[in-house]
């Protein structure tokens, strides 16, 4: 653990260093919006499952693996045809920003000089593949991944408990091409 004198050297350097706070506050905001993404999957797959022991179903289970679960379960027929197409396009977008939040939450954030970069390791090769970060960037996949809790939400309460469906200005997460969903 860092002596005291040690933390206080690194919050001068943070304070002194405008982009990494920058970069560091966009990317708390990201991880936020992620955490709330992966609790609505979590009620999703509870819901799904049903019974009061269905919270031991998702119990340390993380994005892909709820994801997963929601596949086989709606696979299964658990749900109406439209509900089922909603949510793979729904599990789509998440399975697409959590790869990306992923990078940015696993990788090593290098700022220097130049442009920061986020060094993630490449399992493949062996070796480090390097990605560029911005704050921007960050702030545009917690939004993105803020459109997917919303959708996520009102999946749940049209198909699950079946209100009508609301519209929101934040309703659509962009695809990969960075094209609207709607």
């Amino acid at each position: 653990m860092a002596e005291g004198k040690d933390v206080e050297a690194l919050r001068r350097h943070w304070q002194a260093n405008p982009e990494q706070q920058e970069l560091d506050l966009a990317l708390g905001f990201m991880v936020r919006q992620a955490a709330t993404v992966e609790f609505f999957l979590h009620q999703t797959v509870r819901r799904l499952v049903g019974g009061r022991h269905a919270a031991l179903v998702t119990l340390s289970m993380q994005a892909s693996g709820l994801l997963d679960a929601i596949k086989r379960i709606i696979d299964v027929g658990a749900v109406s045809e439209e509900a089922a197409e909603e949510m793979a396009e729904i599990s789509r977008k998440c399975r697409i920003a959590f790869k990306e939040r992923n990078k940015h939450v696993h990788g090593v954030r290098m700022i220097g000089t130049g442009a920061s970069e986020i060094w993630t390791n490449n399992r493949r090769n062996g070796g480090i593949d390097q990605h560029p970060v911005e704050a921007e960037k960050l702030v545009e996949l917690g939004i993105d991944l803020a459109r997917l809790e919303f959708q996520l939400s009102e999946w749940n309460r049209h198909h699950l408990d079946g209100h009508p469906k609301r519209r929101n200005r934040i309703t659509s997460a962009p695809d990969q091409a960075g094209n609207s969903g709607e």
